[in-house]
């Protein structure tokens, strides 16, 4: 007899089934080029609006980088912070975003997803923007399919208890000036909700692109796993190689630094077993990150055959990627940010994967 988290879990795989076959289909052709960003939250502008922290960053990536080379922008959710902030603060405060914004519309070029903390769009009847809000959207790449949502459908928390949250945020935490607390605070919530996308993803044979835990995923994995993987393909290399390679030296103590910094601030990893408990590895998982970020904010580019993981940075709060050796990032124009390709993989090689492995 199935227990109750059983039931509840087919329940969502239901609901995600169904999202998928309501989603519109997009072609996504050899010349195509999309960004993702989701996660902005973005505010009033005061001292509880996180988004202020990277707007001057993610305005530039926008308008600088991304709209003139002819990428096609997709806002993945949670990008108005309505738990928070009234609809008209928020688009009076970030009147050059929007405008931003209405450049890739007026192009045909835009797309914007629904979150647990924009549901409210959803219910309004005059918009101060004229964006259609979808609930997802997939990308046709050949048979494959790279299926973007928020995520918190995968969450029967957010399901039922949204607007509870939404009420007690806006109009006590916010007041008192209490940031929220959400699930990208806990490391197990975020692998409960990941681990359900996986599941369904790896059943269907598709690349699911999520945001919500504005935790960075390529190929199923996170950061502590993507470091585990690099520094044991970097250790194999230098192997193999004729003559000692300096450079994959220095590579490898300073991602053998980086991880044992994530062990010493992530503390909890007891209830993680391996990439989601299952026999094989399969990169059916994709999350844009967050525009919030403390050091900077992620995205995920696709373009024709290729999917990266992007972090962009400003140099006046990080210089990390600066002084240390092995990255190579790119300068915006003169100004003082910075793009950086974390990983790249071709996308015919992760859908052979699904395909093989799922």
């Amino acid at each position: 007899m199935a227990n109750k988290n059983q039931i509840n879990t087919k329940a969502l795989y239901r609901k995600l089934d169904k999202l998928f076959e309501t989603s519109p289909t997009l072609e996504l052709g050899s010349d195509d080029r999309y960004v993702v960003f989701s996660d902005l939250h973005m505010g009033d502008g005061g001292s509880t609006d996180v988004f202020k922290r990277n707007a001057d960053l993610f305005k530039h990536a926008l308008s600088k980088y991304y709209l003139p080379k002819n990428h096609s922008l997709i806002l993945n959710g949670d990008v108005e912070e309505l738990q928070r902030f009234h609809i008209k603060k928020i688009v009076d405060r970030w009147k050059d975003i929007y405008e931003v914004f209405d450049a890739f519309n007026n192009r045909g070029s835009f797309y914007k997803t629904i979150g647990n903390h924009d549901l409210e769009l959803l219910l309004m009847k005059d918009l101060p923007f004229a964006y259609k809000h979808y609930d997802g959207i997939k990308l046709k790449f050949g048979d494959h399919y790279l299926f973007i949502f928020h995520g918190h459908q995968a969450s029967k928390k957010y399901q039922e208890h949204n607007e509870v949250i939404g009420f007690t945020l806006k109009y006590f935490a916010n007041p008192l000036g209490i940031k929220s607390y959400s699930v990208s605070h806990s490391s197990r919530k975020q692998y409960k909700i990941e681990k359900r996308v996986y599941g369904f993803s790896a059943f269907n044979k598709v690349a699911s692109v999520i945001g919500h835990t504005h935790r960075p995923l390529f190929e199923s994995l996170d950061k502590v796993d993507r470091l585990k993987y690099k520094i044991e393909q970097l250790c194999r290399d230098y192997a193999n190689a004729a003559v000692v390679d300096e450079e994959k030296t220095v590579e490898i103590k300073i991602l053998k630094k980086e991880l044992k910094k994530y062990y010493r601030e992530h503390k909890d990893h007891s209830f993680q077993s391996y990439v989601y408990n299952t026999l094989f590895h399969i990169p059916c998982v994709f999350n844009s990150g967050c525009v919030v970020g403390k050091r900077g904010m992620t995205c995920l580019e696709i373009e024709g055959d290729k999917i990266r993981l992007v972090h962009w940075f400003d140099k006046r709060i990080s210089r990390k990627y600066l002084k240390q050796s092995g990255y190579e990032p790119e300068q915006l124009g003169d100004s003082d940010f910075y793009r950086l390709v974390i990983n790249e993989e071709s996308l015919h090689y992760i859908f052979t994967r699904i395909k093989f492995l799922a």
